[in-house]
C-alpha cells in the first residue's frame, strides 16, 4: 500500500469514527422508537415526573392549626404572615366576585404573599374572616371528617356546613385546578403548586365560615389556600 492510500484509509477511518461519535450524542429515540431531533424534547424526556404523596396526620399538623387558630383570635395578621404563609409559596385567594363580565357570582382567585389588612366593609375580605374567629375555638376538639356546605337556595333550613364545629379533612375539592386550564393563562410550575396542594394538603374548616388548606413545606405546615368559594351563597341568593 503506498503513501497516498495509507493517508486515504486513515482520513477515512477517521470521519467514519468522527460521525460515529456524533452520531451516539445526537439520536436519542422516544418511546416508541422513533428519533428525537428537538433538544428540548430530549430534556423534557430527563425529566422525572413528580410523585405527590399526603403526609399522615400528625401531631405537628394539629399543633399547627392551634397555633394558627390562636393568631387568628387575635386578629394578628402578623404573625400569620411571618410564620405560617410560606415566603416562597405563598397561598391562593379563592373568592367570588359579581360583575365580572357580567357574570354573577364568578370564581376568580389570586396568588398572595400576605394576608391583607382590609378593612373597607363593602367587600368582604379575608381579613374580615379572621376577625371573627373567637378564643372559643382554641378549645374545639379536632375531629378528622369531611363536611360539606350547603347553599340552599329554596330552603334555608338546609343552608350551611352538614355539621358543626373543627374539622380536618384530606378531602382537597377546592376548583383552583380547574380556574387555571379554564384560564389557560399560567405556566406548568403553577399547575405543579395547584396539584401539589390538592394532592398533599389538609382542609382545615372552622364552622361557620373559615375554610383553609395547610400543605407540608420545608418540614412545617403552611397555609397554601383560602377558600371563600364554599360558603359564598351570594349568587344563589339573588336567584331566589
Amino acid at each position: 500500500m503506498n503513501y497516498k492510500s495509507i493517508i486515504k484509509t486513515m482520513t477515512s477511518l477517521s470521519l467514519l469514527f468522527l460521525l460515529a461519535g456524533c452520531t451516539h450524542k445526537l439520536i436519542t429515540y422516544d418511546k416508541d422508537g422513533k428519533i428525537i431531533e428537538d433538544s428540548s424534547q430530549v430534556e423534557k424526556l430527563k425529566e422525572k415526573k413528580v410523585v405527590y404523596k399526603r403526609p399522615a396526620v400528625s401531631l405537628l399538623l394539629k399543633n399547627r392549626i392551634r397555633d394558627i387558630l390562636k393568631a387568628m383570635s387575635t386578629n394578628d395578621l402578623n404573625k400569620l404572615n411571618q410564620e405560617y404563609i410560606h415566603p416562597s409559596f405563598g397561598f391562593y385567594n379563592l373568592y367570588k366576585i359579581d360583575n365580572l363580565y357580567k357574570i354573577e357570582g364568578a370564581k376568580v382567585f389570586v396568588a398572595q404573599k400576605m394576608i391583607y389588612n382590609i378593612v373597607d366593609e363593602e367587600t368582604e375580605e379575608i381579613s374580615h374572616i379572621i376577625s371573627r374567629v373567637k378564643s372559643k375555638s382554641l378549645t374545639l376538639k379536632i375531629i378528622e371528617k369531611n363536611v360539606n356546605f350547603d347553599c340552599s337556595p329554596d330552603d334555608d333550613a338546609f343552608y350551611g356546613w352538614n355539621d358543626d364545629g373543627l374539622f380536618l379533612s384530606n378531602k382537597t375539592n377546592f376548583p383552583l385546578l380547574e380556574m387555571m386550564k379554564n384560564l389557560n393563562s399560567y405556566k406548568q410550575s403553577d399547575f405543579q403548586k395547584a396539584e401539589q396542594i390538592q394532592k398533599t394538603s389538609y382542609k382545615v374548616v372552622l364552622t361557620p365560615e373559615l375554610s383553609f388548606y395547610l400543605t407540608f413545606i420545608d418540614n412545617n405546615w403552611y397555609i397554601t389556600l383560602v377558600d371563600r368559594i364554599t360558603t359564598d351563597c351570594s349568587s344563589q341568593k339573588k336567584l331566589k
